[in-house]
């Protein structure tokens, strides 16, 4: 099966303990694009308390993470290093009028998800540039930005896919996600309540418990959002708080999904508890997956 490199299976991450805040350096780049010399403010650290439905992080924490721009010519730095093929299209793409035509109309990671279709780069890793320019999109631009993502993700976790896994589930939650933020309740419906009963054994590893429970809580979360007729980009509850975890059925069952559920009156509240819960590890994860872009060039630019 096709795998998510940025954006699914963020919850089976093993993650460093996060930064205290958000800290910001003033870094010397060199532009692969044209060699123009410059200097950015670039994050150099963040802190999530927990994520939105769709993977956003909240905290003190910019998500998706910036990508530094080189200010000529408008090249994102997304890798540190590459091919002389790959320079030589990104450099006539960069130089195109459509290019420089989305500087002025389009996100960051939307002009990188162009970037990376240009150099043929996996289509996990053009997926997960889409997902996140949903993230930064305008209230004009959301529902195409959906629609991209939503059928580059389509690809990697298709319905009918028989060998399913805790990735295929996360990448399925999201096309739920998405199909509820454009009103499309009933399909987002039929969805969710088929994939509460596969949580338990979809989710495997060390962590499993708590990964199938928050799994679960989200799923009945979206229900309850569907049941409303709720289309509001909504954080996830935290079903591994203190409250939520101190006891309850077998994890990623109905009951289980139910309990944690009624436990996240308030997912605000929820939320902003504890970093080192699983629900937090799934928006440092999504910050972290946002990071890996551009973060070897941040390191390696940064010593010069």
């Amino acid at each position: 099966m096709k795998r998510i490199t940025m954006g699914l299976g963020v919850l089976l991450a093993t993650l460093a303990a996060p930064a205290a805040a958000m800290t910001f350096m003033t870094v010397e780049y060199v532009c692969p694009v044209g060699g123009e010399r410059f200097s950015a403010s670039t994050m150099g650290s963040g802190t999530s308390f927990g994520h939105f439905l769709d993977g956003r992080a909240h905290g003190a924490i910019q998500s998706p993470w910036p990508l530094v721009e080189c200010p000529g010519n408008g090249f994102l730095l997304f890798r540190e290093t590459f091919g002389k093929a790959e320079l030589e299209a990104l450099g006539a793409y960069v130089q195109s009028d459509d290019y420089q035509r989305l500087r002025t109309t389009e996100t960051s990671y939307w002009r990188l998800a162009q970037l990376l279709r240009v150099i043929d780069a996996p289509a996990a890793e053009q997926a997960g540039a889409l997902q996140r320019a949903s993230w930064q999109a305008s209230p004009a631009q959301y529902p195409r930005y959906v629609a991209a993502a939503s059928a580059a993700f389509a690809r990697q976790c298709p319905d009918g896919e028989t060998a399913r896994d805790g990735q295929w589930l996360y990448c399925q939650m999201l096309l739920g996600e998405w199909e509820r933020r454009l009103s499309r309740f009933e399909p987002a419906r039929a969805r969710f309540n088929a994939l509460l009963p596969q949580v338990a054994a979809l989710v495997t590893g060390p962590d499993r418990e708590r990964v199938a429970r928050q799994y679960a809580a989200e799923i009945a979360q979206q229900l309850q959002l569907i049941d409303a007729g709720d289309s509001r980009s909504t954080m996830a509850v935290d079903a591994n708080a203190p409250a939520a975890a101190a006891a309850g059925p077998a994890p990623g069952s109905a009951a289980d999904a139910a309990s944690a559920a009624d436990a996240s009156a308030s997912p605000v509240e929820m939320v902003a508890g504890t970093t080192a819960d699983a629900a937090s590890m799934a928006a440092d994860a999504a910050a972290e997956a946002a990071r890996e872009a551009n973060a070897d060039a941040l390191a390696g630019e940064g010593d010069r």
